[in-house]
């Protein structure tokens, strides 16, 4: 329950303390007096968006201070708890909003987010204002409705964690699928050049090797005639080197006995001798041994220009060359492995799918029984609320067909909608095409009425009275003052007939400061002050003896 709100320097509001009780609590004051300040106030303490035009003019921050007594809600000391932050008996929330935009909020003297508080906000309060009245009229809405008025939560919460794992798993087939197609329209090029290069066989080192031997045949003939002419001179032709050097040999060892170095100089001759001995040797046996072979200089010239056409295509080496084939043997593989994973993530989709259908099925029929419970108490308050004979649906119907691969959403697979027949005999319609601003006032309280029923300790309703005349108002009155025997209720109203009804009346109303300064205040009317202050409702000036009159019949008679 909020036992105490506090205000300053928010819009017109200067400073303002409010002490709040159970029961129905009634706000009133003139258009403009600053009531829907009140609300905007509650609504930053409950984590609505902190807004710079909120602060009052020539003011850095403004502040919202709330205290609750949450003693017996488990769910706001279980959420605190989880948060790290002190549970007491009471709650107190702390807002600020500065000029600059930035917006902080303490809970129980801690600093805490804005997320936190929007949760824990929700345990406490529930605000019915224009936006909810305009909810009815939105078909889309109405699902959201259902489940909060069942319970569901919990349901569509795993519903939807269902459909996020389904989504993504889709995703992810989706991009191998199309990772798959558009390398199968590369894989016939790749496993052409894969294959090419393949067939070359081609080895490290080759193309230097093979430069060679194509050098060696290209020249075969000019290498030929000079191992012959080379062999006759050195060893086989007369007056052949080597001849001439065993003469000379033969003198310097003759002449040694005159002198030991021209010995020395004989025997490293000979030596020499023996070295060119070997060389002719050599050059005579490579003589014999080359061939000049036409075949093998073609076959090694096509080989080398098999080369040099695939370096061209793959690399600037044969080194390159082999890179790229592996590189296009890795794309190959990768294209194997993309059809593994596309057969994993077609079976992981498949048995979502599954699970996320039976799932749906089961919300589905969860949410037909809260339909029936939501039907009958709808209609049940109605008839409390002036409406009897209303005829109040809730059509379910299921999206998709058994012809889809899947036909479930993050929400499950229903489309729900409210129709009403608010006349005997007539045809259930779309409500938001048949319901007037009264009668969508009365439904919403109705709807309140049954489904905050013992979850949320304080109950706000802004101008609840809309579309409705004076007769009607005093029915809504009693509801209200129903409600308030379970709830702490909070009321804006514009009727005196709803008025009559609450246990606190509050006047909102402007005055000038002492800076000359137009504000807004709030005051608790004693009772003399609430009898004046409907009368003058009724009255629409000073009170009369007519009207004070008629004031004391009508808090009597809901007193009654």
């Amino acid at each position: 329950m909020l036992l105490e709100l506090n205000i300053k320097d928010l819009a017109i509001i200067d400073e303002l303390s409010l002490v709040l009780g159970p029961g129905l609590s009634v706000f009133t004051g003139e258009t403009g007096a600053g009531k829907s300040i009140i609300i905007d106030a509650i609504d930053l303490v409950l984590g609505g968006r902190a807004s710079t035009e909120l602060v009052r003019s020539s003011r850095d921050e403004a502040r919202v201070e709330a205290l609750f007594d949450v003693s017996g809600l488990s769910g706001v000391a279980a959420l605190l708890d989880g948060a790290g932050l002190p549970t007491e008996e009471n709650l107190f929330i702390k807002r600020i909003v500065s000029r600059s935009g930035r917006s902080r909020i303490f809970i129980n003297g801690s600093m805490a987010s804005a997320t936190l508080l929007a949760t824990l906000g929700r345990l406490l309060i529930d605000v019915y204002g224009q936006s909810e009245h305009q909810a009815l009229t939105k078909v889309e809405e109405h699902i959201d409705m259902l489940d909060d008025f069942g319970g569901l939560q919990p349901v569509t919460d795993a519903m939807a964690g269902l459909y996020q794992s389904w989504s993504s798993a889709k995703r992810d087939l989706d991009k191998v699928q199309a990772e798959i197609r558009k390398a199968s329209e590369d894989r016939e090029l790749l496993e052409f050049q894969s294959g090419e290069i393949e067939e070359t066989a081609l080895l490290g080192g080759e193309e230097d090797e093979l430069t060679r031997e194509h050098g060696r045949l290209k020249n075969a003939e000019r290498i030929l005639k000079t191992a012959e002419d080379g062999s006759s001179m050195l060893y086989g032709a007369d007056g052949a080197v080597l001849e001439k050097l065993a003469r000379l040999v033969g003198e310097l060892k003759e002449l040694a006995r005159y002198d030991k170095e021209l010995g020395t100089l004989g025997g490293r001759l000979e030596s020499a001798a023996f070295e060119v001995e070997d060389v002719a040797t050599t050059l005579r046996d490579y003589g014999g041994t080359l061939e000049m072979d036409s075949g093998r200089l073609i076959e090694i010239e096509d080989r080398l220009d098999l080369i040099i056409k695939l370096k061209r295509k793959y690399g600037e080496t044969i080194k390159d060359v082999l890179d790229k084939k592996q590189e296009i043997d890795d794309r190959l593989l990768s294209i194997t492995g993309s059809e593994g994973r596309r057969r994993e993530l077609e079976e992981k989709l498949l048995a979502l799918t599954k699970e996320a259908t039976e799932f749906s099925v089961k919300l589905t029929k969860a949410r037909e029984k809260a339909a029936k419970a939501l039907k009958k108490g709808i209609e049940t308050e109605l008839a409390g609320l002036g409406m009897q004979g209303t005829v109040f649906q809730v059509d379910i119907e299921r999206i998709g067909s058994n012809d889809d691969a899947y036909s479930f959403s993050a929400t499950g697979s229903d489309k729900v909608c409210f129709m009403i027949a608010t006349n005997k005999g007539e045809d259930l319609k779309l409500l938001s095409k048949v319901a007037s601003g009264g009668e969508l006032s009365r439904i919403m309280l109705a709807m309140k009425g049954i489904t905050s029923r013992g979850l949320v300790p304080t109950l706000i309703f802004d101008e609840v009275d809309t579309g409705i005349g004076a007769l009607m108002s005093k029915v809504v009155g009693g509801k209200l003052k129903e409600v308030s025997a379970m709830h702490q209720t909070l009321c804006i109203t514009h009727m005196a007939q709803i008025v009559a009804y609450a246990d606190n009346h509050y006047l909102v109303e402007k005055s000038e400061n002492q800076e000359g300064r137009v504000v807004s205040g709030v005051r608790k009317l004693k009772e003399k002050e609430h009898l004046e202050r409907i009368a003058w409702m009724l009255g629409g000036d000073e009170p009369t003896g007519t009207t004070l009159k008629h004031a004391r019949e009508m808090v009597g008679a809901a007193s009654s």
